[in-house]
This record gives structure tokens, C-alpha cells and sequence, in this order.
């Protein structure tokens, strides 16, 4: 027979007015939750909340009430389905955020158990949330590599749910803790979700430089590699045009792997500032994710508009001076848009030249970088091009390790 809530809040004054001894509180109250729980019924989960909220009262000892509270965390909530869980798990959430210093490891359990629920449901959001609320700044000291995974998990879940906001403050406490550990993994681990959080703040140059070099670790999987590869291709067409970002994609070029994602051609046509076709256009927008898919202040995406700075690059190799109209017609884009577009260029220096808006025309200038400039981003060139290369070499070092004790194992055979 079913037990009823009454029934349940009477049975609880009884065990704590009959017994003085809390270990024999504890097994009583263990009994109560087993016979609670041995018959299925539609109020289970409100007769659980009267166990809850009986214990978490101030005239509870703690010895009693951590312990059965240990109980519903570890084996009930894990045992129920995931609604009724996740109606318990906040339930006892609640009544514990009043006396969070004595339940605090509880809290975290319970907020861990939350989150795995939510992210099985695609909630990333409430997800991350439920990771931000367990209470890291206490007198219950959690092990730095912990922390460490903790934040790393609440960012991601964060841009998972396109909210590169909210993970900052979490990426930023990452950083922190990544320097008090000497766990490479970890170290690992938080290179990858820096340059996912580059990519979600659309600082796509600096993002591209960081999963690049992630490719070449040899410590990543083979499919880890190979989505780093395909990142770091996607964000170094989407971003600026610069001397890096030139270089990058020349470096991608060389890059077998590429080919896996990308037409060479297309990789040769962006290396050299030839005009990018729709039809090309198309095929890098299959690899874009969502978050790189968003539309600018005037009614472009991201990728249109990185195509049309390529290639207004391309044209001023022609022109001197042409129309807007014009331009307009051989990118394929309206002609405010186009003139948003360039006086950007212009303005950001990443061209010369200016906008005759009178007459309607975009001239362009060639004019000669001084020699502190040259120098300057010669150096950045040649500093990326000395980590590249030394990224490289990772692989084929490797690769002959295995080689050798692949050989050691056939001789010993």
C-alpha cells in the first residue's frame, strides 16, 4: 500500500521523538525512503519532498541529514526518470540555498545531476547554468584540475548555446587556473576552448591562428586534427584581410589536408586575390557553423562580406577608379552595400583609397608602406612562419618514434 505525504511527515516526528541516536535516526529514515520507493505511485515525488524538507530543517543535526541527503543524491535522483528527477533535484536546490555552507557538496551533486539532464536535452543554456551555480569560492577547497574542467565545461556549454557572453567571465577564470596545474591535457584542453571562444567573439584571424596550431598536435586525435583543419580554413576566410591572414591561407594551400573540405582551386583563388565566384561562395557556406552564419548590421552575412572585401582586393588590381554601380554589379551586391563595404577597407586601412559619393565612384590608391609599418609585419610574417614550421615537425618526429618501436616490436617477435 502507498504511503501518503501525512503519513510520511508523521512517521519522521516519530523517528526523531523515539530515537535519540542518530545512527539509528539515519537507518530509520533509510527504511522510510525504501518503503517510499518500493511502490511506484503518482505522489512519490511529493512524499520525497516532505523527507527533503524535514531534514533540511535548522533542529536536523547534520550528521542525519547529509547522510540521507547523500542517499537522495547518489542513488534516488539518479534511479528516478529524468522529469520527476529534475522536479526533486531543484526541489531540494531550494530548500538547501538556505544553509548552503552545510550542504554544500550536496548542492554541487545535485547541480552536476541538473546539468547532465539538461545537456541530454539540448538545453545548453540551462545547462551551463546549472555548473555556474555550484558554490567554488568556499571553505570546501575543490582540486584545481576540477575548477579548471568546470569552467572549461560551463564556457562550451555557453557557446554551444551561442552565448559567448556568458562564457568570457568563465574562459577568463579558466586562464587563471590553467597556470596553478601540470596537467597537459588540461593545458590542452583549455588551447581548444580559447580558440572556440575566439571563434564565437568573431575574432576569426586570432582563432584561425590558434586551431591551426592545434592541427599539428600530435597528442589529438586524427579526427580532432582534421576539424581543427577545417576551423582553421572557415575562419581564415571569414576574417579581415591582412598580411596574416594572407600568409595563413597560404600555408592552408600547401596543406594536403585541406582538400578534404575545400577545392585547391578556391584555396589558390584566395591566396592570390583572384575573384571568388557564387558558385564557390557556396560550397564554403557548407562549412560554416551556426553561430558564423549571422547577418551584418546592413543585411549581409559574415561570409559575403569577407568574399567582397577578397574580392574588391582583386579589382583594384584593374581599376584605378570605378563606379559603385559597377563594382556593385561585379560582386554581385547591391550598391549600398558595396559602399559600406569598401569605405570599411578604407577606413580600417586594409585599402587606399576613398569614395567619391558625389559621383559615385571608389578610387583606389597604391601607396607604399613605411618602412617601420614593413618591418613590423615582417616580423609577425616570419614569427608565424618560424611556429608553423616548428608545429610541422611535430608529426613526422612522431610518426618515426612509432616507426621505431613498431621495428623494435618485429625484431623482438
Amino acid at each position: 500500500m502507498a504511503l501518503s505525504t501525512y503519513q510520511v511527515r508523521h512517521d519522521l516526528n516519530q523517528i526523531f521523538n523515539l530515537w535519540s541516536s542518530d545512527v539509528q535516526r539515519i537507518t530509520k529514515c533509510r527504511i522510510l525512503i525504501t518503503n517510499v520507493i518500493s511502490i511506484w505511485s503518482a505522489n512519490m515525488i511529493e512524499i520525497l519532498k516532505v523527507i527533503v524538507e524535514f531534514l533540511a530543517k535548522n533542529n536536523v543535526t547534520l550528521f542525519v541529514s547529509r547522510q540521507i541527503f547523500s542517499d537522495l543524491c547518489m542513488k534516488i535522483l539518479p534511479w528516478l526518470p529524468n522529469p520527476q528527477s529534475k522536479l526533486l533535484a531543484h526541489f531540494m536546490q531550494e530548500k538547501m540555498k538556505s544553509r548552503e555552507v552545510d550542504f554544500e557538496y550536496h548542492i554541487s551533486v545535485i547541480c552536476h545531476h541538473l546539468s547532465y539532464i539538461y545537456e541530454g536535452e539540448e538545453n545548453w543554456k540551462e545547462a551551463a547554468y546549472m555548473l555556474a551555480n555550484i558554490p567554488m569560492e568556499s571553505y570546501y577547497r575543490f582540486s584545481v584540475d576540477y575548477e579548471l574542467e568546470l569552467y572549461m565545461k560551463i564556457a562550451r556549454l555557453y557557446m554551444e548555446s551561442n552565448e559567448p557572453l556568458l562564457a568570457g567571465p568563465f574562459v577568463k577564470k579558466a586562464s587563471m587556473t590553467q597556470t596553478l596545474t601540470l596537467n597537459r591535457d588540461l593545458h590542452l584542453n583549455f588551447k581548444i576552448c580559447v580558440a572556440r571562444m575566439m571563434d564565437f567573439r568573431l575574432k576569426f584571424i586570432d582563432a584561425a591562428q590558434q586551431y591551426y596550431e592545434l592541427s599539428h598536435y600530435p597528442s589529438l586525435s586524427e579526427n580532432e586534427r582534421m576539424t581543427a583543419v577545417k576551423n582553421t580554413i572557415v575562419c581564415t576566410i571569414l576574417s579581415l584581410t591582412d598580411n596574416i591572414r594572407t600568409q595563413l591561407l597560404k600555408s592552408l594551400f600547401k596543406d594536403e589536408r585541406c582538400k578534404v573540405y575545400i577545392k585547391l582551386s578556391i584555396l589558390e583563388k584566395l591566396c592570390v586575390e583572384r575573384m571568388i565566384k557564387p558558385r564557390e561562395i557556396e560550397q564554403i557556406e557548407k562549412m560554416l557553423l551556426p553561430h558564423q552564419r549571422v547577418n551584418t548590421n546592413y543585411g549581409t552575412t559574415i561570409l559575403i562580406e569577407a568574399i567582397a572585401e577578397h574580392n574588391i582586393n582583386s579589382i583594384k588590381k584593374l581599376y584605378k577608379c570605378i563606379k559603385i554601380e559597377s563594382l556593385g554589379h561585379l560582386l554581385e551586391l547591391e550598391p549600398e552595400i558595396v559602399k559600406i563595404v569598401a569605405g570599411k577597407m578604407i577606413s580600417g586601412g586594409r585599402i587606399k583609397g576613398s569614395i567619391d559619393h558625389t559621383n559615385g565612384f571608389v578610387k583606389f590608391k597604391m601607396c607604399r608602406i613605411p618602412n617601420e609599418s614593413k618591418q613590423f609585419q615582417q616580423k609577425k610574417i616570419e614569427s608565424l612562419n618560424i611556429h608553423l614550421n616548428r608545429m610541422k615537425k611535430l608529426i613526422p618526429v612522431n610518426e618515426s618514434e612509432q616507426n621505431v618501436r613498431s621495428g623494435h616490436t618485429h625484431t623482438n617477435t
